[in-house]
């Protein structure tokens, strides 16, 4: 695969194929420990004292309006009111929008209805998917997943050789776009820290553990707003950040590779907030809360086999779904991944991708949660040894999923469909269910501003 630079050694992730694996990191594009070059620096007497001079302006600039954290400094009070800056439609769709509660303004209402009215199934399975692909540039299987296949979303990585160079990059969702009948949803998940996607591109970034440690909320809020500054450069306009899982493990591999915002459900809550409101200040990224239903405590890798997590109900809900229901209630939230594990205490038979107790039960019901609910990959070892690759997309469908992640090749697209097909001929899923996927998915891409109303929708 193409690089611009050193391979990180820490793990080695699995090879995309046809069971191409996600989860939410592979684990090459981890990076190395950077030593950055040191240039000699020589000046004279008097720009040197020029130069103290500034940084100390910088220094007395930053103590008392907030971290400094890239080319920018933000804190949490600059940015708390910021609806009247931005554009009257980005703002009525920003402003204290409660996804769960969420109507669409009638005339979008109107659109979207129309757009669904007037899509095939085919079109409207295509949209329910997510896909992966190999390579830098548009490439015939991609173009077919794409025109053929009519998949709504695509997820970049520098691992699968996706991110090569910033012209590479804008060039290859350009012409991904410009193949698409309707906007594509172009997702990377860009946490910081070892999964930082575009590590080569823009350089390294905090991890949410170190973010976490400061419990300064403006530090996530400007990650937030550099992240998506970063991401919609390129064309990207879904993140699959902040993780909001509580650590509860000196195990667990997101405690390891520091992927959380620290141990206390409040600060997870807190940063995670923030940097949700950096990330969408702009309202052309969107970003997505994962791993739900929690993989805090979770040492097993879902990439080869299903975790069991054993904890209480009372701890799930006091502990892990804690930043879940405060965020959901702020009506911050457009996304959430869930993952493959068997929570005993809500289905001890049925991994969380695929559960209704989990996604309708939990989610939808107790938490009410109305956005788009994605899958983690479809496609890891530890799903498909659970149950039939034909199997796994209708039985997540079933449970309440809308965005289905895993597919590398149109073969695993048609797969996925042909088992959503059989699904709804057997009258196991309703037409409306899937209209009700579509929806949401649109409804997201309103919020992008990638579906923009004409004047007679």
């Amino acid at each position: 695969m193409p690089s611009t630079g050193p391979q990180p050694s820490k793990k080695q992730a699995p090879a995309v194929s046809d069971l191409a694996s996600h989860e939410t990191y592979q684990s090459s594009d981890k990076p190395p420990h950077l030593s950055l070059p040191q240039q000699p620096l020589t000046i004279a007497r008097g720009k040197a004292l020029l130069l103290v001079v500034l940084l100390c302006v910088l220094f007395f600039h930053t103590s008392n309006t907030g971290v400094f954290l890239g080319a920018q400094a933000w804190t949490l009070n600059n940015l708390t009111d910021y609806s009247h800056q931005l554009l009257p439609n980005t703002a009525q769709r920003f402003q204290h929008t409660n996804t769960s509660e969420a109507k669409l303004p009638s005339r979008a209402e109107k659109y979207i209805d129309t757009i669904i009215k007037n899509m095939t199934l085919d079109e409207k399975l295509g949209q329910m998917m997510i896909v992966q692909f190999t390579g830098p540039t548009d490439s015939p299987d991609l173009n077919t997943m794409i025109t053929h296949y009519h998949i709504g979303a695509v997820l970049l990585f520098y691992a699968n050789g996706n991110i090569v160079s910033k012209p590479q990059l804008k060039d290859l969702i350009y012409h991904m776009q410009s193949d698409s009948t309707l906007p594509l949803t172009v997702a990377t998940d860009q946490e910081g820290g070892y999964v930082n996607r575009l590590l080569y591109l823009n350089g390294p970034r905090p991890s949410q553990a170190s973010i976490g440690a400061s419990n300064d909320p403006g530090q996530a809020q400007a990650a937030g707003l550099q992240d998506a500054q970063d991401l919609a450069d390129y064309g990207i306009n879904l993140n699959l950040a902040p993780v909001v899982d509580v650590d509860n493990s000196p195990t667990s591999e997101l405690h390891q590779d520091q992927r959380t915002y620290g141990t206390n459900p409040e600060r997870v809550t807190s940063m995670a907030t923030a940097y949700l409101q950096g990330l969408q200040h702009s309202g052309k990224v969107i970003g997505t809360l994962k791993h739900f239903p929690g993989l805090g405590s979770v040492a097993s890798d879902p990439h080869f086999a299903v975790p069991l997590v054993t904890r209480s109900r009372s701890d799930l809900e006091r502990i892990d779904w804690a930043p879940y229901r405060t965020l959901i209630q702020q009506g911050n939230v457009h996304a959430i991944m869930v993952t493959h594990e068997i929570v005993a205490a809500v289905d001890d038979t049925q991994p969380s991708t695929i559960s209704s107790k989990v996604i309708t039960g939990i989610l939808r019901n107790d938490l009410h949660f109305q956005g788009v609910i994605m899958t983690d990959s479809l496609t890891m070892k530890g799903i498909t040894n659970y149950t039939l690759a034909s199997q796994v997309a209708p039985l997540a469908v079933a449970a309440g999923a809308d965005l289905l992640m895993g597919a590398a090749s149109p073969n695993t697209v048609a797969t996925m469909i042909d088992g959503l097909k059989q699904a709804i001929n057997a009258t196991t899923i309703s037409p409306q269910r899937i209209d009700d996927s579509v929806r949401r998915i649109l409804f997201m891409k309103y919020m992008m501003g990638l579906l923009p109303i004409p004047n007679n929708p």
